[in-house]
């Protein structure tokens, strides 16, 4: 097993006991050691992933913001995964964007349906659902 495996697993470990400040921390240890380019390992996409999902629980939402636009910006498939779909549109709420934050939560409705949003806090499905249609 691989440094970065091992660094991946004790993180998902806090990450699973709530312990989301640990987890982040070992999740940003495992990327240190992905070579840069990132854009050349599949493995800094999960991190990067990883890194902004434990900014967002710890309400860190600006970070949060940024680490998932540059995975979006560095990884074209990065946008179609529900949970930078779901997180994205999450923290832009969270900002007062409510422009993005439509598109992006849009976006995990449409990839994920009502069961993406069901354990997330209920006020960002009505966010959505009160938005006009365009």
């Amino acid at each position: 097993m691989s440094a970065i495996q091992k660094l991946v697993e004790q993180a998902d470990s806090h990450a699973d006991e709530g312990d989301f400040e640990a987890a982040l921390d070992l999740f940003e240890q495992a990327l240190d050691l992905v070579p840069e380019p990132w854009d050349e390992h599949d493995e800094a996409l999960a991190l990067l992933i990883s890194i902004a999902d434990m900014q967002f629980l710890l309400d860190d939402y600006e970070s949060a913001r940024e680490t998932f636009q540059a995975a979006v910006n560095s990884f074209e498939e990065a946008g179609d995964e529900l949970l930078v779909q779901l997180r994205l549109g999450q923290s832009l709420l969270e900002l007062g964007d409510e422009a993005g934050a439509a598109e992006w939560l849009a976006a995990a409705h449409k990839s994920g349906g009502a069961k993406a949003f069901e354990v997330e806090d209920p006020k960002y499905l009505d966010f959505l659902k009160a938005r006009p249609r365009a």
